[in-house]
């Protein structure tokens, strides 16, 4: 590990700077164009941008302290505009452009911007019909990243004068270069004067103010998280050691999440740190790009994962018997000799105390059963399995997972093939970074232990320290605890006590060596009427093992048994019908209804549902559904799912109120 990586930056963009010094000629970012040609530019290039675009926004009164709403996806754009914000001192308040109109207004409003930046027209005009007219008269400019649209109608309900506000980005970076060429001729003949920029990064402070971002909660408005560059500063500084960046010969990470969302923003800082180079794709791209670029390092959510292992899987099943007796054979092996491994060197997950006479006898299976599976392992990882990892480029030395608790059947299935899948877990509020596994520690299971300079603590109810193996409420505490809601002193104090502890609302078991799992939220937590609490989350996830499956609400508040809401795969239903024999017209019918009503589809969903959540798979009696609402798959981000994919429990529980009624709840 670098020593580079201990230093204590003053702000982030001195940080930035000192890369695109130390590795001016690496590339930085790879992208594609309008033509999806793809395009690169390198640290020293990289840098360059963020000044012309810092020159051109103070050039066009954005100044220290401004508060500038944000609206685009992850594209090179974005980080420049970050980190030309950032230089300046202002502020930014961002969101995905999958934002709704109404939630963005809602942003805009509460956060005092005064300027906006859209990525594009389309999404301009489409927030700009449902903006009250206070707030677009209090607008004073608005800069858009795409100049062309393919839509020549967006701006036909617009009022010409709002015009005047718009500037594109092709004239704000022309007019920044010629203002950052300007000064670097002036300076020529000039001594011991401090370019503009390096006096803008002298000025940044570490308690400044760096971002507000808002939450998309399950329930109720956002809430503005504000971060200052003390709090990134924090996750950098303790989270790059654990990513053991190659800072010499540099890693190379491909980048799907938006980057407006704080899990994918703190780990481009932490990349960007190291000199890493970033190829931005999308969900058109992303297979393309992981077996062509072939990444190093690889960050995503358990959604993701859940994609690509249905890919795999999907493929895998449509192979010959042989192959996929083979297969499965290798990754049964591989797991095994995994896990033994992992028990010997004692990373794996003791939620009981353990017998002291039978440990020995443990350990002696362990150890014969890793030397029978180790060349089994051994074949599967350099013949079975590379068809596989290629796929994800071959070289991946990490692949970390955060954004949700990862589904133990990914967490086996990846790191069985030789993906060493990393999970982490943080939040919004605490930038986010508070637990994760690590390449020497990657215990299955587990999310984690905290990170340097992070410390944690689980409590009971009532306040009290809950003993190990036993479930408790997660509270941090340390630098990367936000500042506070912006404008909502109650909200920030009723989650942040007077000594700085940050309630996380999240349910956590630490094992008797040490490891943290999330096991669920506590305010999710169900209450049957016999008096037993459930954990959904788990129950969820392995419902989510099944293909037909892509997402589960288990409810049960104050009943009498669990129920579930079943968000059902459409291609793998109509595979299900034709194995079923049902016909062209009764596959048209079906799929033509949002709720999946017929006899027989139930009760095979249903089966499948027992089998899954079961005795076998360590599930409690009281734990298992009794009823079931299979409903098609048409769950949206911003309407049944978060921007990190969670589920709106109670959203999705009001929208289908009435087939809920009609289903679950009846007697």
């Amino acid at each position: 590990m670098s020593k580079r990586y201990n230093y204590t930056y003053n702000n982030l963009v001195e940080m930035v700077y000192l890369t695109s010094q130390n590795h001016s000629e690496r590339i930085s970012h790879k992208f594609r164009d309008k033509n999806n040609k793809m395009l690169s530019k390198k640290y020293s290039e990289y840098f360059e941008d963020i000044c012309y675009l810092a020159y051109s926004f103070l050039n066009n009164g954005i100044n220290k302290g401004n508060h500038v709403a944000f609206f685009s996806n992850n594209r090179y754009e974005w980080t420049i505009t970050d980190f030309a914000l950032l230089m300046i001192g202002a502020i930014s308040v961002p969101r995905g452009s999958d934002t709704t109109p109404i939630e963005l207004s809602f942003i805009t409003n509460h956060s005092d911007a005064d300027k906006i930046i859209f990525e594009n027209y389309k999404y301009f005009s489409e927030a700009f019909q449902v903006f009250p007219e206070d707030l677009k008269n209090k607008i004073k400019t608005i800069f858009i990243i795409d100049k062309y649209s393919d839509d020549k109608n967006v701006f036909e309900n617009i009022d010409n004068q709002f015009f005047n506000k718009i500037i594109f980005y092709d004239q704000l970076l022309e007019e920044g270069k010629k203002l950052f060429y300007e000064e670097k001729d002036k300076l020529k003949n000039e001594n011991n004067v401090k370019p503009l920029y390096l006096k803008l990064i002298n000025e940044i402070k570490k308690d400044d103010l760096a971002t507000i971002i808002y939450t998309s909660g399950t329930t109720g408005n956002p809430k503005g998280v504000m971060l200052t560059h003390r709090n990134f500063l924090h996750n950098v500084k303790n989270i790059t050691p654990r990513m053991e960046p190659d800072e010499e010969n540099g890693e190379l990470t491909v980048s799907i999440l938006p980057t407006w969302h704080v899990y994918e923003r703190t780990y481009e800082y932490v990349a960007l740190s190291c000199g890493t180079t970033f190829v931005y794709s999308n969900l058109k791209n992303l297979a393309y790009d992981l077996e062509n670029e072939k990444p190093t390092i690889f960050v995503t959510v358990p959604r993701i994962w859940e994609s690509l292992y249905s890919k795999l899987m999907d493929k895998i099943l449509q192979s010959g018997k042989i192959k996929k007796y083979l297969f499965y054979f290798f990754l049964k092996t591989s797991q095994h000799f995994l896990l033994s491994k992992n028990y010997i060197q004692n990373n794996y997950l003791i939620l009981r105390k353990e017998s002291f006479f039978l440990k020995p006898l443990f350990y002696l299976f362990h150890i014969l059963r890793l030397i029978i599976n180790a060349p089994f392992s051994y074949i599967a990882r350099k013949k079975i399995f590379k068809p596989i990892t290629s796929k994800l480029g071959g070289r991946l030395k990490g692949a970390f997972s955060g954004g949700g608790s990862l589904p133990p059947y990914l967490d086996n299935f990846f790191n069985a093939l030789g993906i060493k899948l990393i999970n982490a877990y943080g939040l919004t509020e605490t930038s986010p970074g508070v637990l994760s596994r690590s390449y020497r520690r990657n215990t299955i299971g587990a999310t984690g232990i905290p990170f340097s300079e992070t410390y944690v603590k689980l409590v009971d109810l009532n306040g009290n320290p809950v003993e190990k193996g036993q479930k408790g409420v997660l509270y941090v505490k340390g630098e990367n605890v936000m500042k506070g809601y912006y404008k909502n002193e109650e909200a920030t104090k009723a989650i942040i006590d007077e000594e700085g502890w940050l309630n996380t609302g999240d349910l956590c078991v630490q094992s008797f060596n040490g490891d943290y799992v999330i096991v669920g939220r506590a305010k999710d937590t169900i209450v049957l009427l016999g008096g037993e609490n459930v954990e959904p989350e788990p129950i969820e996830n392995k419902l989510k093992e099944s293909e037909l499956i892509d997402h589960a609400v288990v409810r049960g508040q104050d009943k009498k048994n669990l129920t579930a809401i079943l968000a059902i795969n459409e291609d793998n239903l109509k595979k299900l019908m034709e194995m079923l024999g049902f016909s062209k017209k009764e596959i048209d019918e079906n799929l033509q209804k949002d709720v999946i009503e017929h006899p027989t589809l139930i009760e095979t969903i249903k089966n499948e549902v027992k089998k899954l959540v079961s005795k076998e798979h360590g599930f409690k009696p009281f734990e298992q559904i009794s009823k079931i609402l299979p409903i098609k798959n048409k769950f949206t981000i911003g309407n049944e799912l978060t921007q990190s994919l969670k589920i709106k429990r109670k959203y999705i529980e009001e929208k289908y109120k009435d087939f809920i009624k009609k289903y679950l709840d009846k007697d």
